[in-house]
């Protein structure tokens, strides 16, 4: 009987499997083409329905009365539960909703809604805020002149396009309230406001000596667009993204930053140093941002930075939950400035015209928040005459209103105190490389990196360090801005190393958003500073 094969019976059967094999594997490799194809087709409707789920749920963030396109990360609509993540092509392994995806749905409105899976969207970035845990969404309703809790979904709590940036308040503890009920900013339910500051890239090529198209005393629109987190520009398009939203390399969608300079609880102690030097202060239940309270002064910048750090351990009072606060950076108080000189800040207020454009000065002697005397910086000092930041006065015919004209909106839903008021300590200091620091701010080592801006030398046009290479420093609002408005620029110094910002209520023309000084680091009761939140 027979056992096996011969080799000539082998080598007949691999010749016939190799024949087959050669038929059979176009056919194979097509199936699993298609496959893949197939497997993409359903990813993309399984995202666009996930589109049309959101838009369907955030209506508000969609105009309807017009033909616009706008961008909807993968990323948000992972992170906010409308798609399960990862997801992936057939064409790659790369997670296209992780947090450095540049994947957007391009969303075209167009009668009805056409939706594109795309690299690069060239529309409206829909500048969604983050609401982190303890923050409470807001907006001013202007008939019966209170804030009102406002449902994320459904109101129209926010539009950037016509000045109106996203508003939040901190509820004080024990106190609860639901979308339409009206809130109190006195400090008996609300004890801090926060203003959402989205992501962008700017057009840098504009800045310097051009003045954006305007002139110094009168500088144009800095042009800006906003752009999803880990969205990439390049140097080619003449956009840089803001480095506010780098935060020692962690990208972010944007920026919670206090509505008001930081005030104390008890008014009598706003000249009081908190005397924190760690990040357990207990003195940070007693901090809040609130309008018509005179501003926390009299602290150095470490007793200032640790005091806001700790309101980080102070959940019980404040109840916000993983997020990072911390003492305001320079660059984040040049990402409020560039977006208030934008057609989406004061500037495109169209209710402002030529120097009544310049946000207005606050000129109270005795640094009472969110004050305004209805006047651009280069009026003199009319500390007596006062209005409050909910003072809807009318000034006249493009003149806009007395207190929202201090606000970086012109209106209520901006920032306010960034011109006069209180010279603002922000972080950002001078660093002598060969010799110690000359300062008195009270450190006794330096934060993180990422909670300052690095100075090495005292020249406004090459004042930063990238790596070991110089350059200005985009986005600070230094040599790209420098005398706008009439606004002081000194760059920080060996002697006087910390950075100050805004000028003071009795400057001038020196005071303004794009006033750059310095001081030691000291305490000083004509000094405040303001508070930033952003993802942990």
């Amino acid at each position: 009987m027979k056992k096996g094969f011969t080799l000539i019976e082998m080598i007949g059967v691999m010749v016939i499997l190799s024949l087959l094999m050669t038929f059979a594997m176009p056919s194979i490799i097509n199936y699993i083409k298609k496959g893949g194809e197939t497997k993409d087709i359903v990813v993309k409707e399984m995202i666009y329905d996930a589109a049309k789920n959101y838009i369907s749920d955030n209506k508000n963030m969609f105009k309807k009365d017009e033909k616009n396109t706008y961008c909807i990360s993968l990323y948000t609509l992972a992170s906010e539960g409308y798609i399960e993540s990862p997801i992936t092509l057939s064409s790659s392994d790369d997670d296209i909703t992780r947090e450095s995806s540049t994947k957007t749905v391009e969303v075209t409105y167009d009668k009805k809604y056409k939706y594109e899976l795309v690299d690069e969207c060239t529309g409206i970035i829909n500048p969604t805020p983050i609401l982190f845990k303890g923050l409470t969404p807001v907006y001013y309703d202007g008939t019966n002149s209170n804030w009102v809790v406002a449902n994320p979904k459904t109101d129209d709590w926010y539009d950037y396009e016509n000045q109106k940036w996203a508003n939040s308040v901190v509820l004080a503890s024990g106190v609860t309230k639901n979308p339409g009920d009206t809130v109190a900013v006195d400090g008996t339910e609300a004890v801090m406001m926060y203003v959402w500051i989205p992501r962008y890239e700017y057009k840098y090529t504009n800045l310097g000596t051009d003045y954006a198209g305007g002139t110094l005393e009168q500088p144009g629109a800095i042009e800006i667009n906003f752009i999803s987190k880990g969205a990439a520009t390049s140097s080619s398009r003449e956009y840089k993204v803001h480095p506010a939203f780098d935060f020692g390399g962690q990208q972010l969608s944007g920026l919670w930053v206090g509505k008001f300079e930081i005030s104390h609880s008890d008014s009598a102690k706003s000249t009081t140093s908190l005397g924190c030097t760690t990040t357990d202060c207990l003195e940070a239940v007693n901090l809040r941002i609130l309008p018509n309270v005179s501003s926390l002064r009299s602290n150095s910048v470490s007793s200032f930075w640790y005091g806001i750090k700790s309101i980080e351990n102070q959940t019980t009072t404040f109840g916000l939950i993983n997020v990072d606060i911390h003492m305001i950076k320079n660059s984040e108080w040049g990402a409020v400035t560039y977006l208030s000189q934008s057609k989406y800040g004061k500037y495109g207020n169209i209710g402002y015209e030529d120097e009544y454009k310049e946000v207005y000065q606050n000129k109270s002697d005795t640094f009472i928040t969110g004050s305004s005397n209805g006047t651009p910086s280069q009026s003199e000092s009319r500390s007596d005459e006062q209005c409050a930041y909910d003072d809807m006065l009318n000034l006249g015919t493009k003149k806009g209103q007395c207190g929202p004209g201090a606000s970086t909106t012109g209106n209520i839903y901006g920032i306010y105190d960034m011109s006069g008021g209180a010279w603002e300590y922000v972080m950002g200091t001078y660093i002598d490389y060969d010799n110690t620091t000359s300062d008195t701010s009270g450190f006794v080592a330096l934060p993180n990196s990422k909670y300052f801006n690095e100075y090495f030398t005292s020249s406004v046009e090459t004042e930063c360090r990238n790596g070991e290479v110089s350059e200005p420093c985009y986005g600070h609002g230094s040599s790209e801005t420098s005398g706008w408005y009439g606004d002081t620029l000194a760059m920080p110094y060996i002697e006087k190393s910390w950075t100050l910002r805004g000028g003071n209520y009795n400057h001038g023309s020196a005071a303004g958003i794009f006033y750059f000084g310095y001081n030691s680091g000291a305490k000083s009761s004509n000094d405040s500073t303001r508070v930033t939140l952003v993802e942990k």
